[in-house]
């Protein structure tokens, strides 16, 4: 039921836009109706979101929908959750879906770019992820595998892989936040080139907004783009237009609006110098609010009144490191994989890689966040340092006194004994002079 209930809400719920969208074009734009090509386009999009690529005639699409692929994930999580998480519904509903999947393949109006095989790989690689963002999710078995990691672990190594999991998705979510941003602001600077687009276009109203709605279905994919273009990297399309801070080349485009949008080079030093820094900023700050807050490590010198012990002041700086070292490894990972399903193609020749190149992107994201992380950890043993170094100074200084003290150094105490030994000695000598003069009398 998972995978027949899954396919067929996405199907029929992308089949009546696209039905729609199709329609109004027909209408406003006063050619042949295209009704008839709406179920067939629909089957391709379906196996486009989850990574098909195809073409017809001179037109290839081959960059992943990612906004389609996510809600086709959560749809089918959600389903999994709400009837059936067990491996035998796993095994049913993966033969379903690629049953199903198969059909679609037979009844496209266009030419698959991958063999069947692979697109039905692909398929199910996505209800199967899908399917375990469900089951896993809350399940028994993961209440387990999280009791025995506890059990078996110490605390603060708990709490070590468990900030390492936090930290990622602060900074996945963080990062893809910036990328929306930059987006919308690229919209609302550049909305008057997007506006000549449509004009040239000779599109009516009702066709620029449901295009527009179409277009967000990539809108994830833009947002990485926007996030490699923001931090140093950039982005291309095909060989016709490159993007990045220091240069905005661009020829030939397709006169497509959402080409539109794409930005120019940044012209001032400093402002590249900022962008370029966010992911450093944000890496640091993330590191020293976990380093230094009660709730997380907790990083200090201790109480001045607690003895000081060597192997639980470095102790504490090794947990911290195990915690950055898995978010560093894990953001690789993650900015890899989502760059490189960013990215796809838009022809054969000259648009047969749009998008950014994946290791340079990775890079410019997560080596800066990684050194903000290290950097934090630097901070924190420096400051620790210095903590300990005025302790072991004023320590000094209060054992130097003592001494001057207890020999006489302009206090009260040594000014009352002074008087009371020179009252002594004064009386003395006064009783000898006396007991003297008495002996001389007569």
């Amino acid at each position: 039921m998972t995978a027949l209930g899954g396919s067929m809400i996405f199907t029929v719920t992308l089949g009546l836009f696209l039905a729609l969208t199709l329609l109004v074009v027909s209408v406003e734009e006063g050619g042949n109706t295209v009704q008839n090509q709406a179920v067939p386009l629909t089957f391709a999009i379906v196996l486009l979101s989850q990574g098909a690529s195809f073409h017809a005639g001179a037109i290839t699409l081959g960059i992943i929908p990612l906004l389609l692929t996510l809600l086709l994930i959560w749809l089918v999580a959600w389903l999994t959750k709400m009837l059936s998480s067990s491996p035998k519904s796993y095994v049913t509903g993966l033969l379903v879906w690629v049953g199903v999947m198969w059909v679609f393949t037979q009844n496209v109006a266009v030419i698959l770019e991958d063999p069947v095989w692979l697109v039905l790989l692909k398929s199910a690689m996505v209800f199967t992820v899908g399917f375990l963002c469900g089951a896993l999710s809350g399940s028994a078995t993961m209440k387990k595998c999280i009791q025995f990691v506890r059990d078996n672990i110490s605390d603060r190594l708990v709490v070590a892989l468990k900030l390492g999991f936090m930290n990622t998705a602060i900074l996945l979510i963080g990062y893809l936040d910036i990328g929306l941003i930059t987006v919308l602001f690229w919209v609302i600077t550049n909305q008057s080139a997007v506006v000549r687009i449509f004009e040239l276009s000779n599109m009516q109203t009702g066709s620029r907004i449901l295009t527009t709605i179409c277009t967000l279905a990539w809108l994830p994919n833009l947002c990485l783009w926007a996030l490699s273009w923001l931090f140093g990297s950039g982005f291309s399309i095909g060989d016709l237009a490159a993007f990045s801070l220091w240069n905005d080349h661009a020829s030939g485009l397709p006169a497509l609006p959402v080409f539109a949008i794409f930005p120019p080079a940044v012209s001032n030093d400093v402002l590249r110098l900022c962008l370029i820094s966010i992911p450093l900023v944000c890496g640091f700050l993330v590191g020293i609010v976990e380093l230094f807050w009660s709730k997380y490590f907790a990083i200090g010198a201790g109480k001045p009144s607690e003895p000081v012990t060597i192997g639980r002041t470095i102790g504490q700086f090794l947990y911290p490191i195990v915690s950055f070292f898995l978010t560093s490894a894990l953001m690789a990972v993650l900015m890899n994989i989502l760059f490189v399903l960013s990215s796809g193609a838009l022809g054969q020749h000259r648009l047969a890689k749009v998008g950014v190149d994946s290791v340079a992107s990775s890079r410019v994201v997560c080596l800066p966040s990684a050194l903000g992380f290290s950097l934090a950890w630097l901070v924190s043993v420096i400051i620790v340092a210095m903590v300990f170094a005025m302790r072991l100074f004023f320590g000094y200084l209060r054992a130097q006194n003592k001494p001057n003290v207890s020999s006489g150094d302009g206090t009260d105490d040594d000014i009352v004994d002074a008087s009371d030994s020179l009252t002594t000695s004064v009386s003395s000598s006064k009783t000898g002079v006396l007991a003297e003069d008495e002996t001389k009398i007569p």
